[in-house]
């Protein structure tokens, strides 16, 4: 089920029973659910935002035998080479582009993405970084939606940590309905879909200029 699926199959479960509208505040029923569907739906988003750059990741491997490759494939050789520790190098003149590509791949998967708690712009930014994408390049063009990303991951802070009739909350109120939610919701799954874009672009774009150039020679 892809992410807007889920998200819709999530709100239709807990937000369809809130039925309290403005200016009252939220039962201690339909407090709940407004929590229990945002703690779930950033589950869902930070599932997406991990899987989108392992998936950006294989893929730049699987172009890394090709005579002219893509930067983002330089850019992930030189990630890895920050993330294999000293101990599981081999020698210069034994390594194989396959056999780094294999051991590098399964440490970012142990230390970055199962690592990964969350889908604020910190947490992002190591996911992009152990990838080997260019962050300044990268915050740049997607600046709204990491501030999108960042509204979440602070709501879902106090949803997640907290419990839903707590008083010691600041960020969630008994006024917050369910349009709220979604926005921030929406926003954030949006700003996931326009990262994978992103990946996607970039290498798409990149792959056809090489194609063009190596027609050209």
């Amino acid at each position: 089920m892809d992410l807007v699926a889920q998200i819709k199959l999530i709100d239709a479960r807990l937000l369809s029973a809130v039925t309290t509208a403005f200016p009252d505040p939220l039962t201690d029923e339909e407090k709940v659910a407004v929590n229990a569907y945002l703690v779930l739906a950033h589950a869902c988003i930070e599932e997406f935002l991990e899987d989108t750059f392992l998936e950006h990741v294989q893929r730049l491997i699987d172009l890394m035998d090709r005579p002219l490759v893509p930067r983002e494939v330089a850019g992930l050789f030189l990630a890895f080479g920050t993330i294999i520790p000293e101990k599981k190098r081999i020698p210069y003149a034994k390594r194989e582009r396959a056999g780094v590509a294999n051991v590098a791949l399964t440490l970012y998967k142990a230390s970055t993405i199962d690592m990964n708690h969350g889908v604020k712009p910190a947490k992002v930014r190591t996911l992009a970084e152990g990838a080997g994408v260019s962050w300044p390049e990268f915050e740049s063009a997607l600046a709204a939606q990491l501030a999108d990303l960042d509204t979440l991951g602070a709501k879902r802070g106090e949803a997640g940590h907290l419990g839903p009739l707590t008083m010691k909350a600041t960020k969630l109120s008994r006024r917050d309905y369910p349009d709220n939610v979604r926005g921030w919701v929406h926003d954030a799954r949006d700003a996931g879909l326009a990262i994978r874009t992103y990946l996607d672009d970039r290498v798409a774009g990149q792959c056809r200029c090489l194609v063009a150039f190596d027609a050209s020679v």
